[in-house]
């Protein structure tokens, strides 16, 4: 209703303009860029510019989906964009100029202020999903030797500003020799100096550091906001926990839009045309292996025309098989996401996946073999030992897709390859040829055999 009521208020060429802007800033400005999207690019356009201050307008563009944006930014002067970033969190505004070009990262770059570009141009070089990437410069950094009476008269000073509740003490090299808290301040002698009363421990995360462990950390510390070192310790600023649940929630809907193999950024405001270009390629898979299990069964056509029976249980063993193997996968990356996999418990994990996924395909192949030897006769009025095949393929298929299933996620980490593309369309499709495969050759060997 919303959505609709503003594009009827954009189309009527009756209304003032002074009343459409009204209208507009009486709105949720954060619901307006959370559907975007629904526009078309001029109204996209028409709208941003009705917002009545940049702030609305820097929420807009960094709320909603990212082709919005772009298209938005592209009718917008470079000196204003500009302007309008210089005005932003340089974290935020990082974000914004990374989905640039090198050339127009520069030319945006160059017309910002000089202070906040180099900030810019540092945080642009660590990878998104790390605590680089994540990381503000904005934290309250204090050195070793001040003492308490001064602190405090510093944050009673900056009061009115958004004060965060940790201070972190460095040396005169700026590497981090602890934090405080404002409890801590408060509780201090005023002549105390900050190292004297900074906790023992402090937990912190490397630039390096993927978002996953950035996340654990504050987790396991139950802290909302780290510190962010290099590898000599010398802090270069702090990630929050918005930016992480942020960040963490756009990896868990990539992760889930690759295991179905369609479009792993903002999916719901993709045009129909680019959703079709992101989900062809993985639909043609399943067609590659559409062809490849009809040469399989082409293969076995004598055998199959001779025991007609087993095609009745083809589709039951690749889907056991595929199940198994897609269980077995979803473990792995999911644990891997959360960090409780680790390199020292990796080869535990993967090894018991294995074997509950083989521990099921005996389970069902012996109860499934049984139960079908024991009515094939009276109701496919066909040789018992279909149940010996059938129990002997669900064993071996299911084994097999446990083994592809559970290693899958491992070796695609090795190779830098989304180990959530594991999960998806290809190694079902695998799992699927494999299953086959195996089914109709243990079909063929039993049956020759008796």
């Amino acid at each position: 209703m919303l959505i609709d009521k503003i594009k009827n208020s954009l189309k009527d060429e009756n209304i003032k303009e002074s009343v459409l802007t009204t209208f507009i800033n009486e709105l949720d400005h954060f619901e307006i860029a959370r559907r975007l999207n629904e526009f078309s690019t001029e109204d996209k356009v028409r709208i941003f510019h009705l917002f009545n201050s940049d702030n609305k307008r820097q929420i807009l563009l960094y709320e909603t989906d990212m082709d919005s944006r772009m298209e938005i930014q592209e009718t917008l002067d470079k000196d204003y964009l500009a302007n309008l970033l210089d005005q932003m969190a340089e974290d935020e505004a990082t974000d914004i100029i990374k989905e640039h070009s090198n050339e127009t990262q520069e030319e945006i770059l160059s017309k910002m202020e000089k202070q906040d570009a180099e900030v810019i141009k540092d945080l642009i070089q660590y990878g998104e999903e790390t605590a680089g990437g994540l990381m503000t410069p904005d934290f309250n950094k204090i050195l070793w030797d001040q003492a308490a009476a001064e602190i405090f008269t510093k944050v009673r000073q900056e009061s009115n500003s958004d004060t965060q509740p940790y201070f972190y003490v460095v040396d005169n090299q700026n590497k981090l020799l602890g934090f405080f808290k404002l409890r801590d301040l408060l509780n201090a002698p005023a002549s105390a100096m900050a190292k004297e009363f900074i906790r023992p421990e402090t937990p912190k995360v490397e630039i390096s550091d993927p978002c996953e462990k950035v996340a654990n950390v504050m987790s396991q510390e139950h802290l909302s906001i780290l510190p962010v070192v290099d590898e000599q310790n010398v802090i270069h600023g702090v990630v929050t926990f918005d930016d992480v649940i942020r960040v963490m929630e756009d990896i868990a809907s990539e992760d889930i839009y690759t295991m179905v193999g369609t479009a792993k950024v903002d999916p719901f405001a993709k045009k129909t045309g680019s959703k079709i270009m992101a989900r062809a390629p993985w639909l043609f898979t399943t067609f590659v292996g559409g062809i490849i299990s009809a040469w399989i069964l082409g293969i076995f056509d004598n055998t199959l025309s001779e025991y007609t029976a087993i095609i009745l249980f083809i589709p039951f063993v690749i889907g056991l098989a595929g199940n198994v193997g897609i269980q077995g996968a979803t473990v792995i990356v999911r644990g891997l996401a959360t960090g409780d996999i680790q390199e020292d418990n990796i080869t535990h994990i993967v090894k018991n996946e294995i074997l509950v996924g083989m521990l099921n395909g005996t389970i069902f192949g012996f109860l499934c073999g049984t139960l079908i030897s024991i009515f094939a006769k009276f109701l496919l009025n066909t040789d018992p030992l279909l149940g010996v095949v059938v129990g002997t393929g669900i064993i071996l298929a299911v084994s097999l897709a446990s083994l592809v299933g559970s290693l899958t996620p491992i070796i695609f980490i090795n190779l830098d390859i989304d180990p959530a593309v594991s999960t998806g369309p290809i190694i079902t499709v695998a799992n699927d040829i494999l299953g086959l495969a195996i089914y109709l050759v243990t079909a063929k060997f039993i049956l020759a055999a008796f």
